[in-house]
């Protein structure tokens, strides 16, 4: 029979060190790669300007912190570039990492919470992004935990105040984290599990979280005033309620319900094939007395198994397992009062900061279970010490008399995840498809050094950067329609329309601020637009990008063609140069 535990030991004794010692070189490595013209444009646009000229990043508002944070380092490294945004980035994910291992050491053994949180941080298929939202989002939410955690277990009131204040800030690091003020929940819902809580005192403890959050609230509004920045955020909010209730928003309040009852669905499809799968290997590894050849043998097969269900939903699979973990948790007497706070407080993460993002779960979920999925292997590893409830026997007498199984089972999906993980990151980074083997191309501008991509992706970039150059000059406006933010940062030039990305607009906003620009601005800017697609990948030349009779789609809206042609119809524009991919355009006078 294989040896578990000997493997268990040998593991435990190594890991931790190991672990602390090559995250930082394995997310440098990474951030080395991959040249994204969209969403890194947009955030480094808005770190780029936001001391010099923070009205044209008006939208990124929504984000005032983090876009602070980015552009305070933009300050200190003004030439760092992309590469040094993404070191950002990988400290934001390490500081994460520690505040994480910080709560759940306590309740888990070394080896699971490095396990756990190598597939949180591996989960994406590209790697990481540079440093934005989500990232600080995550970070600001575990420490949030970390500090409800704490003053829960010491009843220390001071404490619960700064998480209060810590969640207030976390707001402005992205407006829709103000849906962690559910973290309230906790302290009448406790009772449940901690009978001998006095009512008075969680009465107590919700009055100093909502005095520490007034705190954190009463703080930023004083920075955001004497930065001169208040009318702007009034701008950006008048503009986000707008394009709220916009019929071709992405982010319309209506769509924004239905994609996440949409991947509540798909996390319930993929949680039952993951339980179809898991049940044969829970099933040998506890009635079969096998030899030892035969055991990793076994374990192999289920190793491929898993690797092959990762391939595609890895997220929505461990949505489901991070899931299943702290309602087991909550629901399972076993559990003492301190890690079902823990469970609860990771249960709020988890359903409530991807709530605001377009792409709900998808997008934002692997900043969400830093806490909750290491706390599906804590619920696991237990199983064995449960006893059957009377209520619940024959489900958890299954759970206990299998336990054995369901170790062999976390093995199989830790190692079949890492696998498939692996090879997919070897083959893409964000928005740059393709082995990284081939990403050993760079673009000639200064703040793409030590950035590499493919060889026709950086011909591309390189061309339209050399001609940009003949055209304007640093702090000019250049509106960079409609998938290519990343000219701005480049060219270090402001935005015209007070976003980068103007894609993100709906079509009612985007025309709005337009005329809003043409009348504000006196200067026109100089325009340079493309003519293929630049989400995801990039593709070939379409002759009929600025069409106005196209069909509707996630990235092409009629609107949106029909403002941007009839700007430049009515400000007499006229093409200075082309290519097969972009043209850039002036207006006659």
């Amino acid at each position: 029979m294989f040896d578990y535990l000997k493997f268990k030991a040998i593991i435990e004794k190594k890991i931790g060190v190991t672990a602390s010692i090559l995250v930082f070189p394995f997310l440098f490595v990474l951030g080395l790669q991959g040249f994204d013209v969209c969403d890194e444009g947009w955030y480094l646009t808005s770190y780029q300007q936001i001391f010099n000229a923070p009205q044209t990043v008006e939208y990124n508002f929504a984000f005032w912190l983090t876009t602070i944070i980015g552009g305070i380092w933009y300050s200190l490294f003004p030439n760092g570039g992309i590469l040094s945004f993404r070191v950002l980035g990988a400290l934001c994910l390490i500081a994460t990492l520690f505040f994480s291992n910080k709560v759940l050491k306590k309740y888990t053994s070394k080896t699971i919470i490095v396990l756990a949180l190598a597939m949180v941080l591996m989960v994406n298929d590209y790697g990481y992004l540079a440093f934005y939202y989500n990232l600080i989002s995550g970070l600001l939410a575990v420490i949030i935990v970390f500090l409800l955690d704490k003053g829960l277990k010491n009843n220390n009131l001071i404490v619960l105040a700064f998480a209060g204040c810590i969640t207030a800030i976390n707001v402005f690091a992205r407006l829709p984290n103000v849906t962690l003020f559910a973290f309230l929940l906790i302290f009448p819902l406790q009772k449940l599990w901690t009978k001998e809580l006095a009512h008075s005192y969680w009465i107590k403890q919700t009055s100093f979280f909502i005095l520490g959050a007034t705190l954190g609230f009463l703080v930023i509004f004083c920075i955001i005033y004497l930065l001169g920045h208040l009318e702007i955020m009034k701008s950006m909010i008048e503009i986000l309620f707008n394009k709220g209730t916009n019929s071709d928003s992405n982010h319309k309040l209506s769509r924004l319900v239905l994609v996440y009852r949409d991947q509540y669905i798909t996390v319930i499809k993929v949680g039952i094939k993951t339980v179809i799968l898991s049940l044969p290997i829970v099933f040998v590894f506890n009635y079969f007395k096998i030899n030892k050849f035969i055991s990793v043998l076994l374990i192999i097969i289920s190793i491929i198994a898993f690797s092959f269900h990762f391939r595609y939903e890895a997220i929505f699979i461990l949505y489901f397992l991070s899931i299943l973990g702290t309602i087991g948790i909550l629901f399972l007497p076993y559990f003492k009062s301190e890690i079902k706070n823990l469970a609860f407080l990771a249960f709020i993460v988890l359903f409530f900061l991807p709530l605001g993002s377009d792409g709900g779960i998808y997008n934002a979920g692997y900043v969400c279970i830093w806490l909750a999925f290491p706390l599906f292997f804590v619920f696991c590893s237990k199983l064995k010490h449960v006893k059957p409830l009377s209520v619940l026997k024959t489900s958890t007498a299954f759970l206990t008399k299998h336990s054995r199984g369901f170790e062999y089972l976390g093995i199989a999906i830790v190692f079949g995840f890492l696998i498939i993980k692996i090879n997919n990151i070897s083959k893409e980074a964000y928005f740059d498809k393709g082995s990284r083997l081939e990403k050993v191309h760079t673009i000639n501008n200064e703040l793409t050094l030590g950035t590499y991509t493919t060889k026709k992706r950086a011909a591309i970039t390189n061309e339209v950067l050399l001609e940009l150059k003949k055209h304007v000059k640093e702090n000019d406006y250049l509106l960079a329609y409609d998938n290519i933010p990343m000219l701005n940062y480049l060219t270090k030039t402001k935005p015209y329309m007070y976003i980068s990305w103007v894609w993100v607009y709906d079509s009612r906003t985007f025309k709005k601020q337009l005329l809003r620009a043409e009348r504000e601005t006196k200067i026109l800017p100089v325009v340079v637009q493309q003519k293929f697609n630049t989400i995801v990948t990039f593709s070939e030349p379409l002759l009929d990008y600025m069409s106005e009779s196209k069909e509707e789609s996630y990235i092409y809206k009629q609107g949106r063609v029909k403002a941007m042609n009839s700007f430049l119809k009515r400000n007499k524009y006229k093409i200075v140069w082309s290519n097969t991919h972009f043209n850039i355009l002036k207006p006659k006078f």
